[in-house]
């Protein structure tokens, strides 16, 4: 595996995380090209790390910035890199470098996949993570998210 961390993206590599953010995010959250790249750009100082196999196929993207007077954070890893501690490597190397992180996460498995896939919550792989729920909650009209975080 190959993890590289980068502050700004090819457009080609833009094009490729928006493909995977829209096939393993819920549907509702799904992006156009225009919309996803306006969404990256009202991200204050932000960083990504993309994660490819040896043979510089996909598996995963981190990224973090900073909103609201805290480091937060995305992540996705592809649905065939998934359990393979690929996730876990991306967090530990996060922890790292900042002594605190912060993420809105989807708490139930209430959301569909673009491929109409159900969307299983992370919340158990954050807490095997270190991570707390808080009491938190951030709901839209589209989805129902709450805030993790972990201190260290």
């Amino acid at each position: 595996m190959v993890f590289e961390k980068t502050e700004k993206l090819s457009p080609s590599l833009q094009l490729k995380l928006l493909h995977v953010w829209n096939s393993e995010y819920p549907e509702v959250l799904k992006h156009n090209s225009n919309s996803f790249e306006q969404y990256l750009k009202s991200l204050v100082n932000l960083q990504h790390t993309v994660v490819t196999d040896d043979d510089h196929n996909f598996c995963a993207w981190y990224f973090e910035f900073d909103r609201n007077d805290e480091r937060q954070f995305g992540i996705i890893v592809h649905h065939n890199q998934q359990n393979k501690g690929i996730g876990k490597a991306l967090l530990q190397n996060a922890k790292l470098t900042n002594r605190k992180l912060s993420a809105w996460v989807v708490d139930t498995n209430d959301y569909y996949k673009s491929d109409g896939s159900a969307y299983i919550s992370p919340i158990s792989f954050y807490l095997k993570n270190r991570f707390s729920v808080e009491p938190t909650r951030w709901d839209s009209d589209k989805i129902k998210t709450v805030k993790i975080s972990w201190h260290k």
